[in-house]
Order: C-alpha cells, then sequence, then structure tokens
C-alpha cells in the first residue's frame, strides 16, 4: 500500500516537479492505471489537523525534497490543500 500511497501524493506535486510529475501521467495513462481519488472524503477536520501536525514533524523529508527553507515553502495551509486535493 505504500506505493499507491506514493503515487497519490506524487500525482499533487507537479508545482514543484512538473517535468517528471507528467512524466508520471503520461505513464499512468499508457498503462491505464487508475489511483485512489477523495482519499479524505469523511475525514474529520481534527484528524485532519493531526495529519498535517505528523506531516510537519517530517522535517528531514522536507528538507531533501524541497530545500533548508522548506517551512517558508511547505506551510501548514499547503499541506492542508494537498490533503484535500488528494
Amino acid at each position: 500500500h505504500h506505493g499507491i500511497g506514493n503515487c497519490i501524493v506524487f500525482d499533487y506535486l507537479d508545482e514543484y516537479y512538473p517535468d517528471v510529475v507528467n512524466e508520471f501521467r503520461r505513464m499512468v495513462d499508457k498503462h491505464a492505471i487508475s489511483l485512489p481519488r477523495n482519499i479524505i472524503a469523511g475525514v474529520e477536520k481534527d484528524q485532519l489537523e493531526k495529519m498535517v501536525d505528523v506531516a510537519l514533524v517530517l522535517e528531514p523529508l522536507w528538507e531533501n525534497a524541497l530545500g533548508a527553507g522548506w517551512k517558508e515553502i511547505m506551510t501548514r495551509d499547503k499541506i492542508k490543500d494537498l490533503y484535500q486535493r488528494m
């Protein structure tokens, strides 16, 4: 299930990785892969806040992905927006 989760998330990271996300989407289309959508439908507000809390403590991940200034890029509101779009 971890691989599916990575694919779900990656599909929404085109703002940060436009070229590789577009390539990923071409592969998904080519192989007729259907990714789950609306995965947080039914998640309560307090659960969403906890999900954001957990994401924000993964500092090494964010720094590796977005650089030393990741906190200015991946804000609490941005993470919430990404989750809600998934």
